[in-house]
């Protein structure tokens, strides 16, 4: 047979951690990240025959979200067209949009256009637009 106070320990114990966590529930909510990734710099956009378009970029910093899980998606006219990669490594993110890869997917029509991207951490928090690049898109 279990001592009384035993039986009293067992129940206590687990009630103050319900409550300690209770506690420090608010405190976790209060810290919740507002904060944006800095903009990806924007070092090279080209239009190509075809409608192909390609972007490069220097990856973006966040104070809370580690650079491989950063999200990065392009913009041209300052309509979305379509997410970067980031390679993972110093040769930063890329992105290569061709109508025969993605059908029907996005296709840099003919003309001039500007390209810009932006990085999203994984609070959702957008960063500021990059500095925007002009390309011509190429008919075939």
């Amino acid at each position: 047979m279990l001592h009384p106070r035993l039986i009293q320990l067992a129940i206590a114990l687990p009630a103050a951690l319900v409550a300690l966590v209770a506690a420090s529930t608010p405190a976790l909510a209060s810290t919740r990240d507002t904060t944006p990734p800095t903009a990806p710099f924007l070092s090279y956009a080209e239009g190509y025959y075809c409608g192909v378009l390609i972007v490069g970029m220097n990856r973006a910093t966040d104070n809370v979200t580690p650079q491989p899980q950063l999200r990065y998606e392009v913009f041209v006219d300052g309509a979305p067209f379509g997410p970067a990669i980031d390679q993972g490594s110093e040769s930063g993110v890329w992105a290569w949009f061709q109508g025969a890869v993605q059908p029907p997917g996005p296709i840099l029509s003919p003309g001039h256009h500007t390209v810009t991207a932006k990085a999203r951490d994984a609070a959702g928090n957008w960063s500021a637009a990059s500095r925007s690049l002009p390309v011509t898109g190429y008919a075939c």
